[in-house]
């Protein structure tokens, strides 16, 4: 339950911030969100993050917000190698989107949740 708080908080502080920087007219939010959209339609991280996601789903864990975090920094940190991004700014918003991407999985999934529940009660009871 504290992972989809916390996957609310990562979409409604991205909402906030991009509002007071296009209410503010601040360029540096303008290039951060344009950032984001640049970088969060590339494939690699789509699916990396969409895996994370996924993962802490359908695994959850005692302490799966810091699992989030760090997952999220070590993806973060591998795709700075793989792809070889020489600025710190990109890293930053590729950590960002990949919080944003895991987000989105998670609150999805929570909406599919008592189906998934319902489903896995009724093939329970027919192997049994």
């Amino acid at each position: 339950m504290v992972l989809l708080y916390f996957s609310y908080l990562i979409i409604v502080a991205n909402i906030l911030i991009f509002s007071v920087g296009y209410v503010a007219n601040i360029a540096f939010i303008g290039l951060f969100f344009g950032g984001l959209t640049a970088i969060g339609t590339d494939p690699i991280i789509l699916i990396l993050g969409a895996l994370l996601g996924a993962g802490l789903v359908a695994k959850p864990y005692k302490f799966s917000v810091i699992y989030l975090w760090l997952g999220a920094m070590f993806l973060t940190m591998l795709v700075h190698v793989v792809l070889g991004t020489t600025k710190v700014m990109v890293d930053v918003v590729k950590f960002d989107v990949l919080l944003i991407i895991s987000a989105l999985i998670i609150i999805i999934t929570s909406f599919f949740r008592p189906l998934i529940i319902e489903m896995t009660e009724d093939f329970d009871k027919n192997v049994k």
